[in-house]
């Protein structure tokens, strides 16, 4: 044996370079995942349950990191590796049954039911290795099982041959894969550098539209949106605001929010070290996020964005004891500023959304209370309350959940949300900032859009993970 294979430190050298190709396969993957959702956003190409199996490999992937990290003997190994691909084909089994129009829960449909809600929660125990789980983390199991539950049960009122029959299984997979899987196999400074490239290339493809017009890009029909313009007070750039890839410029504010927040901490970070390649890649990625964001002209994404850098600010330039005061002060603030609006006191339109809201929890009210109207859209339910033929959606998440699953589930969704941030809030000293700041404007941006975390859409996907890190995200060691 030579000397060079004998050596200690070349050996180590060797196993940190395979570490790093894996953990490089592994981002890659995650980065194909983010893209084949916002191709699912935009187009049909990648449907439902396609991306439901994409997030089943990453859930296998993490499972056999825990394996191989928790167990030294081979036989428990072996036994690890074992139940995380048994569940994990099974559920794979029920997902691509679910790609069939005709598919249906069988004749015994409770029983079926009972049998897709057992194979789901166990799902994201296995390959999570839920002996490990505190409380927090288990209280969050619940309140997703409860929605999970729920959505299934409610399926009952469909034909077996309705996509509204199998929607629930697609959402719930991914939900749960963005709450317990993403978080813990994906860093959380390679989610926000990806994330923060994948929104900069978004928004550059849609400025490229003010130089070339619309334009056909693959299967993306990129361009603007004419029927407004862009504004803030004291800046009128007098073009048409920008919608890029998606169909509404919301679909572009929501990405650019998230991309700009998560390039902006990046570039203080990457600024604090002194790695200036890193800080000016984190600039450039923050400016062209941000004027994507102001060329969206969505409000909503705005103020979420506007909360997120103003908590992250807050604990830079005063050390975490300001983080709660920040969380706090920004939910009021919000609080206040919707306050004015419904007065009119603030001379900000809200787009009719408090007619929805009023409409919403009308609808909440007089429907069923404990379990809601069930897993149909919630226009068909808040539309007696409305003046018009129109049936538009809530344009707020939590009512949204609450007219579908009633108390019990808003309760549980606004438990998982809400809850999750309170304590994070509470843990200020250990806990990661930046995922709490992109939480909290997440949390804020919801109570604006119908989009939930149980779904499969682009702003679905990134809210659940950040909400995924701040139950499995890492602590930093307490701080006085």
């Amino acid at each position: 044996m030579s000397t060079a294979a004998g050596d200690p430190s070349t050996a180590l050298s060797r196993r940190v370079a395979g570490n790093r190709i894996v953990d490089g396969a592994v981002y890659g993957l995650f980065g194909l995942f983010l893209a084949l959702v916002v191709v699912a956003h935009t187009t049909d190409t990648v449907l439902a349950w396609q991306l439901s199996v994409a997030a089943i490999v990453l859930g296998v992937i993490l499972g056999a990191r825990l394996a191989v990290a928790t167990y030294r003997e081979s036989q428990h190994r072996q036994a690890a590796f074992l139940s995380v691909l048994g569940i994990a084909f099974a559920l794979f089994g029920l997902v691509y049954q679910t790609s069939s129009p005709g598919f249906g829960f069988g004749p015994n449909r409770a029983f079926a039911i009972g049998l897709a809600f057992a194979l789901t929660v166990s799902y994201v125990l296995v390959v999570g290795d839920a002996r490990r789980f505190t409380a927090r983390q288990w209280a969050a199991v619940g309140c997703f099982a409860v929605l999970t539950g729920l959505y299934l049960a409610h399926t009952l009122a469909f034909v077996p041959s309705s996509s509204q029959s199998r929607w629930p299984i697609w959402a719930a997979v991914l939900m749960g894969s963005g709450l317990f899987v993403i978080p813990r196999l994906v860093p959380e400074r390679a989610f926000l550098w990806l994330l923060a490239q994948l929104a900069a290339l978004v928004v550059l493809a849609g400025l490229a539209t003010y130089a070339v017009g619309e334009y056909s890009l693959w299967i993306f029909e990129v361009g603007q949106y004419p029927a407004s313009s862009p504004s803030v007070p004291g800046v009128d750039p007098d073009v048409s605001t920008l919608r890029s890839i998606f169909p509404n410029p919301n679909g572009l504010g929501l990405v650019a929010f998230g991309g700009f927040v998560a390039a902006v901490v990046e570039f203080h970070r990457t600024a604090a070290a002194r790695r200036p390649l890193g800080a000016t890649a984190a600039g450039v990625l923050a400016a062209v996020c941000g004027l994507g964001l102001f060329l969206s002209n969505a409000r909503a994404a705005m103020l979420a964005a506007a909360v997120a850098v103003g908590i992250y600010g807050a604990s830079v330039a005063v050390g975490r004891r300001a983080v709660p005061i920040a969380v706090v002060g920004s939910v009021l603030a919000v609080a206040g500023v919707l306050a004015g609006m419904a007065v009119g006191a603030v001379d900000v339109t809200a787009s009719g959304r408090f007619e929805l809201w009023t409409a919403s929890l009308r609808a909440i009210a007089d429907g069923p209370l404990l379990f809601g109207h069930g897993s149909g859209p919630p226009s068909v339910a808040i539309e007696p309350y409305l003046a018009g033929d129109a049936a538009p959606t809530p344009h707020n998440s939590y009512l949204a959940v609450f007219v579908q699953t009633g108390l019990v589930g808003g309760f549980a969704y606004v438990g998982l949300v809400a809850g999750s941030v309170a304590a994070a809030t509470l843990d200020y000293r250990r806990v990661d900032v930046a995922m709490l700041a992109l939480a909290v404007g997440w949390a804020i941006h919801q109570f604006f859009e119908s989009y939930t975390l149980f779904d499969w859409s682009i702003g679905a996907v990134l809210a659940t993970a950040a909400i995924g890190y701040l139950l499995f995200g890492r602590r930093a060691e307490p701080t006085r």
